[in-house]
């Protein structure tokens, strides 16, 4: 069998760093085999400077977006981001896919060898196809109306069997507490074998005021939008502790953002 050897200036195992006595074994096909004494690695061994650490993991990407890249003004709070999001993210094809091709690039020069990310459409196969980075495609479903929840759950699980035709590592999850009904958090706790998840959590102060007040800056968002929530009652507690109940199947759950969670989510 072929072997690697790779030398550094320091070695993270992920767990510890290693200084430059130590050389890092691989096969031909770069798997790890090993990492031992420099007297006891022989010849042939590659030196680098810096420091040699496993891949990095990008565990929340839009690569979907990535032509938004520096197209939305920065501080002008959630809702207007939203809202253009919401507007302004339809550009001609081509510059998106190249553009998720170039954010793909970035990704692999900085390290990342795994994503997850974030899915509206199938954009993103085309590239994702080329197998340059383990994706993990998290299939949002959105639609805050209890009217519209079957609807809107149907079109991601068709979005769901789109993905799954290529890559087994596909989940349905939730985009927000604020755009998400109980009846379409309940449909995805309930979706077989869904069990690694996301979303976007405490993103504002907004966020929780609305949960426990009925109140706040989304009510605009849900006004430009032309979304009608007479349904809402709010339940008088935060964001989190609302939607947290509706998953009991022993689901991971990624967390983003947290902006505003508290010592007392944290707790409960």
């Amino acid at each position: 069998m072929e072997y690697r050897k790779f030398k550094a200036d320091h070695i993270f195992t992920g767990r510890e760093i290693l200084h430059d006595d130590n050389v890092l074994i691989t096969d031909a096909t770069g798997l790890v085999v090993g990492i031992m004494d420099i007297a006891d690695a022989g010849d042939g061994i590659e030196i680098f400077e810096g420091m040699l650490s496993p891949g990095f993991i990008n565990c929340h990407c839009h690569l979907e977006l990535s032509h938004l890249k520096g197209y939305i003004p920065e501080q002008t709070g959630l809702v207007d981001f939203i809202l253009k999001i919401v507007n302004e993210r339809h550009f001609e094809e081509q510059i998106i896919l190249q553009a998720i091709e170039n954010a793909e690039n970035e990704m692999l020069q900085n390290g990342i060898v795994a994503v997850g990310d974030i899915c509206n459409n199938t954009l993103t196969i085309p590239q994702k196809l080329k197998r340059r980075l383990r994706y993990h495609n998290f299939i949002e479903a959105s639609g805050f109306p209890p009217s519209v929840a079957t609807m809107r759950f149907q079109r991601s699980a068709d979005l769901y069997r789109s993905y799954k035709e290529n890559f087994q590592n596909s989940t349905i999850v939730p985009h927000a507490p604020y755009s998400v009904s109980p009846e379409i958090f309940q449909l995805i706790n309930d979706l077989p074998d869904n069990q690694l998840l996301t979303i976007h959590n405490q993103e504002t102060t907004a966020e929780d005021e609305l949960f426990k007040t009925g109140k706040g800056d989304f009510l605009r968002l849900y006004e430009k939008m032309g979304i009608d929530i007479s349904f809402f009652k709010p339940g008088g507690k935060s964001s989190l502790q609302t939607w947290w109940p509706y998953f009991n199947k022993k689901q991971s759950i990624i967390l983003v953002h947290n902006v505003t969670t508290s010592a007392t989510d944290l707790a409960f």
